[in-house]
């Protein structure tokens, strides 16, 4: 999206938009998944973790962790996914970012990045097995 908004466009009001909008994310997302699956015709179901490197600290779930994106540990946030995926074609059709254990989300640093109040934070293998029923099959 941000790419079609080009240089004139206004790109960090996209990402506020995004990021603020009141739409309940689940329906999205299981839309996305409906309508990928046809045209995908998925054989398999990919849980990836991707890390997003960052200089700072103050973007949600932030910490000093291994990602192989560096191949390193460093400062970044994890992003766990799944994917429908076939030989020919693939798609995330869910995401989240992983929360570290050093993030406390009743603290104030948590609140101020918008981090949801939650009751217990999975791993990422057991948060991609936890979605990975949640697909229609065909």
């Amino acid at each position: 999206m941000a790419a079609r908004l080009g240089e004139d466009g206004n790109r960090q009001a996209l990402a506020h938009f995004v990021t603020s909008s009141p739409w309940d994310a689940a329906h999205v997302r299981a839309r996305l998944a409906w309508r990928m699956q046809p045209v995908i015709k998925p054989t398999a179901l990919v849980i990836d973790d991707t890390g997003f490197l960052k200089d700072g600290d103050a973007s949600a779930c932030v910490t000093r962790q291994y990602t192989g994106t560096a191949g390193k540990v460093t400062n970044c946030q994890a992003g766990v996914s799944l994917h429908l995926a076939s030989n020919g074609a693939s798609a995330a059709v869910n995401w989240r970012l992983f929360l570290p254990g050093s993030w406390d989300p009743a603290s104030p640093k948590a609140d101020r990045a918008k981090v949801p109040a939650v009751t217990s934070a999975p791993s990422r293998p057991r948060w991609g097995m936890s979605r990975s029923g949640s697909w229609p099959s065909t």
